[in-house]
């Protein structure tokens, strides 16, 4: 007896409309600028599904300290790295989602940079009003802040914080030009945020340094009562405190909060290699040059967002001191050590939508003096610009990001999938990246690092070269990769009871590095 099919489901109807209701009540603002952020960064992110890994340093130690929470593995008590807790949990929700691709990786970018894009539309329109000029600026963002050198390969510490800068500058410039008090939510979410940059890269809480002294000399100077300013403080503080108790709860679960306390904040402070010439302020002026100048992409725009607040100074006295603190505060927190690699200007970019808002502020009075007739006023019109002028900017993007050369190779090409097919040839494999950052061999081979110092970083701690030392004179790892050749038998893993077995080479940040691969010797 055969049996009758199962007619289709279709949709409940209530559940229909909700889907309908919510897509009516999205932002427009918010999916242009997810979908802008996509696209852009399919072109310019290492991360990108169109790439074959991100070969980035920085990047690999992330997601290996990322992929290693998710086995139980915790930060600086069983591994060694720099960076703050929030950066790891960051990116153990993108090993979670693919701990085999950049996949996970690439969507917390996009997620991030999305709304870096989506808070900067909304400071335009604070100043342009609902105009279609604050999707043109978002487009214009997404197009030059990638290929700027800051950018590097996509991943970083900055990108991923200037949705929070960017925020907690629109939810002040909104608070300003509305004239009233910041509410209970953006004092609280200003608050998360801040804990948040504190415990991924702390140098960059300058910025909320630099605004929370805004906040408070703008209370007092507009007279608002001392009841509302120190609600407005709880209210931060509580949004600093309530991320404070997750990290701190998951370190103290682990018994872990000296060692958090002492890797991130003590040793970063104190074995961090220090700039000594000059001045401190000397050192964070020259940096700061030298940053936005090799970011000419972007640098300019910040420099033109003063003639945003002097086209109408009377009025926008507060947004430029509010703007100018936050800056200083974050440059200072940024290059305090003296140090101004180029990635770690990309942060600035949060303050860039100013000079474009200026620019469109110099169109809009143009456009009130000129008839430019309605078919440029026109939607269809307007859509098919904003095709057209996201079309050639994705060619631009192409052809000016440091990274497209990349798009060229395949899995195969890459010396960390080269040596992973001889890491995996032996089972549960134990390997050392040597000698520097973190090349992606862990994450090519899917091995979870066996020692604490499971790389090389560019800190001067007294304890790592002789615990890889120790660790290769006992035989504690199969494999030891190395993109340097050591000339003393002391340091070098053939001295030590390893024997090369291949090399690789590949271009990496201008230059060509060839990657040797040791393999133990039975004893």
């Amino acid at each position: 007896m055969s049996k009758k099919k199962a007619p289709l489901r279709k949709a409940a109807p209530a559940q229909t409309a909700e889907v309908k209701k919510w897509w009516q009540k999205a932002d427009p603002l918010l999916l242009f600028s997810f979908l802008i952020s996509t696209l852009f960064l399919l072109v310019c992110s290492k991360s990108s599904p169109l790439y074959p890994m991100n070969d980035w340093v920085d990047v690999n130690c992330f997601f290996t300290m990322g992929k290693s929470i998710l086995h139980g593995i915790v930060p600086y008590q069983d591994l060694y790295e720099q960076k703050g807790p929030v950066l790891y949990f960051m990116y153990a929700i993108a090993a979670l989602i693919s701990d085999k691709s950049f996949i996970g990786v690439f969507m917390l970018e996009v997620v991030t940079f999305g709304l870096f894009l989506y808070f900067s539309g909304k400071i335009a329109q604070i100043y342009l009003g609902k105009s279609p000029m604050a999707y043109f600026i978002i487009v214009f963002l997404a197009a030059l802040i990638p290929i700027s050198p800051a950018f590097s390969h996509g991943g970083g510490c900055e990108e991923l914080c200037l949705f929070m800068l960017t925020y907690s500058l629109y939810s002040v410039l909104l608070a300003l030009n509305e004239k009233r008090l910041l509410t209970f939510r953006e004092a609280f979410v200003n608050g998360i945020f801040a804990a948040a940059v504190l415990y991924i890269k702390f140098t960059i809480v300058g910025f909320y340094i630099g605004l929370a002294a805004f906040v408070l000399l703008w209370y007092l100077s507009d007279g608002f009562q001392w009841k509302a300013l120190f609600t407005t403080i709880g209210q931060f503080l509580l949004g600093v405190g309530a991320l404070s108790a997750v990290v701190f709860g998951y370190f103290a679960i682990h018994g872990a909060v000296g060692d958090f306390m002492e890797v991130y904040f003590y040793n970063n402070l104190n074995l961090y290699p220090q700039e000594t010439e000059g001045t401190k302020w000397e050192l964070i002026e020259k940096c700061l040059d030298t940053t936005l100048k090799n970011n000419s992409t972007y640098g300019w725009m910040i420099w033109l967002g003063i003639l945003l607040f002097a086209m109408d100074i009377k009025a926008q006295w507060k947004g430029l001191i509010m703007a100018f603190m936050s800056f200083i505060g974050l440059a200072i927190g940024t290059y305090w050590g003296g140090r101004g690699y180029t990635y770690y200007g990309l942060i600035l970019a949060a303050f860039c939508v100013f000079g474009l808002i200026a620019i469109g502020k110099a169109l809009q009075l143009v456009q009130g003096n000129l008839d430019f007739g309605k078919w440029l006023n026109s939607t269809g019109m307007r859509s098919v610009i904003m095709i057209v002028l996201v079309f050639l900017l994705l060619n631009h993007s192409y052809d000016k990001s440091s990274n497209t050369y990349l798009m060229e190779y395949e899995k195969d090409d890459m010396p960390a999938y080269r040596f992973a097919k001889i890491i995996n040839t032996v089972e549960d494999a134990r390997i050392l990246n040597y000698g520097f950052l973190d090349g992606g061999f862990y994450y090519a081979s899917d091995v979870l690092p066996s020692c604490e110092f499971f790389c090389t970083l560019n800190i001067e701690h007294p304890d790592m070269w002789q615990t890889h030392r120790n660790a290769m004179l006992n035989g504690e790892f199969d494999f030891v990769i190395t993109r340097t050749v050591y000339s003393s038998d002391y340091w070098n893993p053939e001295g030590l009871g390893y024997e090369l077995i291949d090399q690789a080479t590949f271009y990496f940040e201008g230059r060509d590095f060839t990657y040797y691969l040791y393999r133990l010797i039975e004893k």
